[in-house]
């Protein structure tokens, strides 16, 4: 038994085909077939039942791929522990975030970022909530900066920043003029929205629903640039985060009454061994003043 083989167990399973698994390893079929062959040998289970056109795995082999899995888990915190002996956040590491942040947050901070963090190399990943949550589990990334939501009561988080919605309209509206709108002054509106999945939505639509306010189906999209864009020709509303509200021709914002907000975390799985980093991080952003001159002033 090593960790070799268990890796190329895991291949197996999750491509439920030797050839994809192999391929994925870096190592020719008849290796990977041959090892996995000697494990089950080994420890006298048959973990994939190959009799069939697909592979598929035996209940006893299932109980061993999830303690395999586990195992390989615990052997990459055991590796990150050792890295982080001197560092508490080093090396490469892999960050989720949200589309509704992304484009606004990461200009104001990635250059000072490099280089408070020279000894870090941040990779920044676009993805749904959902998405990020399951990438957090599977290891495939190390941290996320999301928008606070139940979800995420079994991971470790730390506030960055709350950020207001705000109304935006064109200028053309006949609310353009206003310095804030009530929400029930919405209803028979086009209230454009992003498509489902976006945790932005969900938040938007909850405070709506509490104001009985109704949600346009005319458009549903994944960018918020594109409701933007339809916002200009006056071709409906929609709620923007105050940090994307920078100036846009045709466009004016407005204050919503009463407010809303939406809290922004960073989070990362409780037994990350790298949690003391992850505060180091939070603490830096929170005290960055490219970003609260942004949070003041988008508007």
């Amino acid at each position: 038994m090593n960790l070799k083989d268990f890796e190329y167990v895991k291949a197996v399973a999750q491509f439920q085909h030797f050839r994809k698994a192999a391929d994925a390893c870096y190592v020719s079929q008849p290796t990977l077939s041959g090892q996995i062959k000697k494990l089950e040998e080994a420890l006298g289970v048959t973990i994939f039942d190959r009799s069939t056109k697909h592979v598929t795995i035996t209940a006893q082999g299932q109980r061993l791929v999830d303690q395999i899995i586990v195992i390989l888990e615990q052997t990459q915190v055991l590796k990150e522990l050792a890295a982080s002996s001197h560092d508490p956040l080093q090396g490469k590491i892999n960050v989720g975030i949200i589309p509704t942040i992304a484009p606004y947050l990461l200009p104001t901070l990635l250059t000072s970022m490099k280089h408070a963090f020279a000894k870090t190399q941040f990779s920044f990943i676009e993805m749904q909530t959902a998405q990020i949550l399951s990438s957090l589990d599977k290891g495939e990334i190390d941290i996320a900066i999301v928008a606070d939501v139940p979800d995420l009561e079994s991971y470790h988080k730390s506030a960055l920043y709350k950020e207001d919605f705000l109304l935006a309209v064109s200028e053309q509206h006949a609310l353009a003029s206003h310095n804030e709108v009530a929400l029930k002054q919405l209803n028979g509106g086009e209230l454009l929205m992003l498509n489902e999945g976006h945790c932005f939505k969900e938040q938007a639509e909850q405070f709506c629903f509490s104001a009985g306010v109704e949600v346009s189906n005319q458009y549903k999209g994944n960018s918020l640039e594109t409701l933007l864009a339809l916002v200009a020709m006056d071709d409906g509303v929609t709620f923007v985060p105050k940090l994307a509200c920078s100036p846009r021709a045709g466009i004016n914002y407005v204050s919503i009454t009463p407010n809303q907000q939406r809290q922004i975390v960073i989070a990362t799985r409780k037994h990350y061994p790298h949690i003391a980093g992850v505060e180091q991080l939070a603490a830096w952003l929170n005290a960055h003043k490219g970003l609260h001159e942004r949070l003041l002033s988008a508007r």
